[in-house]
């Protein structure tokens, strides 16, 4: 033991002497310095100048990112990699508006009224010539009866097995001069209910229809601007909505299945929120519903709009922005006592955080504005001869000047500017001032030693520098380091935030102890001259500042708290109040949430964080939209996107990860088997019979809204068989989910579902993976990165 104790003690003092000769070299080293730059200011102000603008050149090579994918996870991760395929796959060009109805009840005449007022003034909006059937995204008719199918002349009075067209009168080329209009019909929900679906006259007449002619009728349709609400039941037509009852509101959300708009399928009740249903199970009511507008963004004039700081971005041109614009305004200025609209536009996002940031920018230059202030009062005194207006000046840009050094040294080594380098100016301006404090504070101190008086300005600055040199040295270097650790994270982000800051705090400690203090050497002389604080040209003869300027009440303030501390009543308080915040900071480290969530950035009482809270409320199975992509693959590979879709759609029983499945895989099963005469899908799982077939249901109500989800190596032609398939996709919804806990696993299940289904180049994608990654990245990284920090402060 004895042994023990003696190593102990020759490792502490050769551990103390180690010390004590690092802080006396230093310590010598900044008294030489600081006696250099109070002899040679203006050659060291020159320099500082002169380092600063050569940096600067870093700025020819400067770039901004703030694509997500870019910032925030690993530049060679997986979701990187699947981006530069979809880019050339399935590249985005669609921009989605979205607005949610609330009242007591939206399934009445009234409600269904007033969301037809907002119809039409989102209808009648024009940007640069433009309406919404200008700009928006088509898809075509899927029931060619629907465009092709005329009225004729009807008598007066129509017999009762008279079944009213709908759609008569929409689409007719060869109107007939005595052609008679009926008066307004209801419309017949039976049509479009499960159980007409598919055995009405059109199917048989549909059959009997030549191959030749069938396929100029289906390569002919008209198309119709993607809009989806419960007004396309009544066919956006005012008379018929208006004169709309209860009753008949509820039968449309009840039976049909069918759209009489577009003729695919349809469920109306996807599209409502709190819904109220009998003991029968039929929805008899509705707090919610949704309308939704989908714009198509031309290739020219395109530009891309950041949203949210680097959460994602999207395609955009200025007429679909102004058009965004209007909606907004529309949906904000059209709620009512009875009803409350809310609306998420595509552009939402980065409106309101971009609001937020400017509104926070004027708020931080008060900020600005008080610190300045402040650190006049403290570097100097209240008097015309001693304060130190021009010194804090020169001290803020220093802090600029180190800004300007870190950002084109980390931009000449590759590093871009990222939206979180946004607080970068805030944290240099505090641990820049804190220099400042010290190094006045050390020359205040030496100026009220007896041994200093009589020596020179150069002797004297030597002497405050070789105090506060030593202990600015240490906290710089400390802060240099614990920014450093960020060089080893997997997000580039932050690693180009943590190298930059990093360069930062180390530029602007060398400009403090040199550029700061040359300053400071020229202010001592403008001082000793008798120079005014504010016009240094007009100099004070015999000057006598103020009694109360020259009061230290910093001084008055620490020898109270040390009288204070000599009471063992006052140790004690210290003791426990220290202790009480160690252990509600571990017990808050233990609590310690992480979670990447964009929304978060919103201000709490915006339109947009509203609407997301109360569409989160309403509709909680509609989270996140994702796609399952594939590569190549031909009639060998339908075991495995027949295996792939069982998996997902049993998952999405569960209702623990998945909300809806909407796969072109089990539409073609459905079409074989009600459509031709395959009883089994393995009977066509040749290389020409799926050709054939797959060229018909693309072609076919059940499979044309399912074109767009192709890539072929070829033209896609009526009645021919379709061309070798190259890529696909197919839609998968997410529930919505509360945080990492829950996300994360849902993502894995998917990816691993996809991953055991063997078809190739197949994976899931959509945009939020991006910040779903850097959930599992922060997961990962938080307690690892503050304990090399701590490992920093310490050593």
């Amino acid at each position: 033991t004895s042994t023990r104790e003696e190593y102990i003690d020759i490792l502490m003092a050769a551990l103390k002497q180690t010390s004590t000769f690092f802080i006396s070299k230093l310590e010598v080293a900044f008294l030489r310095w600081g006696r250099f730059v109070s002899v040679h200011p203006y050659h060291v102000i020159l320099a500082s100048l002169i380092i600063t603008a050569l940096s600067s050149l870093g700025f020819l090579n400067f770039r901004i990112e703030s694509k997500a994918n870019l910032l925030w996870i690993p530049l060679e991760s997986e979701y990187n990699s699947n981006t530069d395929w979809l880019e050339n796959n399935f590249e985005k060009d669609t921009r989605d508006e979205l607005v949610v109805f609330e009242s007591e009840n939206v399934l009445t005449p009234d409600s269904l009224k007033q969301i037809f007022q907002v119809h039409k003034a989102v209808a009648s909006v024009e940007v640069d010539g433009k309406t919404f059937a200008d700009i928006c995204a088509r898809v075509p008719i899927a029931d060619i009866f629907q465009t092709k199918r005329r009225r004729k002349r009807e008598v007066s009075n129509l017999t009762e097995d008279y079944e009213y067209d709908f759609w008569g009168g929409e689409y007719n080329e060869y109107p007939e001069e005595d052609e008679i209009l009926p008066t307004v019909q209801r419309i017949n929900f039976e049509k479009y209910s499960e159980q007409n679906k598919g055995i009405n006259g059109s199917e048989d007449i549909l059959e009997e229809i030549p191959d030749n002619i069938y396929c100029d009728l289906v390569t002919t349709l008209n198309e119709k601007c993607i809009q989806t609400s419960l007004l396309e039941i009544w066919k956006y037509r005012e008379e018929l909505i208006n004169s709309a009852t209860q009753q008949e509101i509820l039968d449309a959300v009840n039976l049909l299945v069918r759209s009489p708009w577009y003729g695919y399928d349809a469920d109306y009740s996807s599209l409502l929120g709190g819904i109220v249903r009998n003991s029968s199970g039929h929805i008899v009511g509705a707090k919610s519903m949704r309308m939704a507008w989908v714009i198509k963004v031309p290739k020219e004039g395109r530009i891309v709009a950041a949203e949210g700081s680097g959460v994602e971005l999207e395609v955009a041109d200025l007429t679909s922005l102004a058009w965004e614009s209007k909606l907004i305004d529309i949906a904000l200025s059209s709620s009512t006592e009875q009803m409350k609209i809310r609306v998420n536009a595509a552009k939402s996002f980065g409106d309101v955080s971009t609001e937020a940031i400017f509104f926070d920018t004027t708020l931080m230059a008060g900020g600005y504005i008080i610190m300045f202030i402040y650190t006049i009062i403290m570097l100097g005194k209240l008097n015309t001869l001693e304060v130190r207006l021009y010194l804090t000046i020169s001290g803020i840009i220093s802090v600029g000047m180190g800004l300007i050094i870190a950002i084109g040294l980390s931009s000449l080594l590759g590093y871009p500017y990222t939206p979180i380098h946004a607080i970068l100016p805030f944290l240099c301006l505090g641990i820049g001032i804190d220099d400042m404090f010290v190094i006045v504070q050390c020359w205040s101190n030496m100026q009220k030693d007896p041994l200093n008086a009589g020596l020179s300005l150069p002797d004297r600055m030597g002497i405050a520098l070789k105090h506060a040199g030593v202990s600015v040295t240490v906290t710089s270097l400390t802060d240099v380091f614990a920014f450093s650790v960020g060089a080893v994270t997997q997000m580039p982000g932050l690693e180009s935030f943590c190298v930059c800051t990093a360069i930062g705090l180390g530029s602007i400690y060398l400009l403090q102890i040199s550029w700061f203090v040359a300053w400071m050497s020229l202010d001592e002389k403008r001082i000793s001259a008798g120079g005014d604080g504010l016009l240094p040209c007009i100099v004070h003869e015999d000057y006598k500042p103020p009694a109360c300027s020259e009061r230290n009440y910093g001084d008055l303030i620490v020898k109270k708290y040390g009288n204070l501390l000599s009471s063992v009543i006052f140790k004690i308080i210290v003791i426990v109040f220290t202790f009480g915040l160690l252990g509600f900071g571990i017990w808050g480290s233990i609590l310690i949430r992480q979670k990447f969530d964009p929304t978060l950035l919103l201000p709490s009482d915006s339109y947009l964080r509203d609407f997301l809270s109360v569409h989160d409320e309403l509709y909680p199975n509609n989270g996140w939209t994702a796609y399952i992509y594939t590569s190549e693959f031909d009639h060998t590979d339908l075991h495995k996107f027949d295996d792939l879709t069982n998996q997902l759609t049993e998952l999405q029983k569960t209702k623990t990860h998945l909300g809806d499945v909407d796969s072109w895989w089990s539409q073609l099963k459905k079409y074989s088997e009600e459509k031709t005469n395959y009883t089994e899908w393995e009977e066509f799982a040749e290389k020409d019979k799926f050709s054939f077939i797959f060229s018909d249901f693309l072609f076919s109500s059940y499979g044309s809204n399912f074109k767009p989800n192709f890539k072929f190596d070829g033209e896609l032609v009526c009645n021919q068989p379709a061309p070798p398939i190259i890529a696909s996709k197919f839609k998968i919804d997410y529930l919505i989910f509360n945080g990492p806990e829950q996300h994360i696993p849902a993502k894995r299940k998917i990816e691993e579902i996809v991953k055991d289904s063997n078809i190739s180049g197949a994976f899931s994608h959509v945009q939020v993976y991006a910040a779903w990654e850097t959930d599992e990245i922060i997961g990962f990284e938080l307690w690892r990165n503050i304990g090399l920090a701590m490992v920093c402060v310490f050593i």
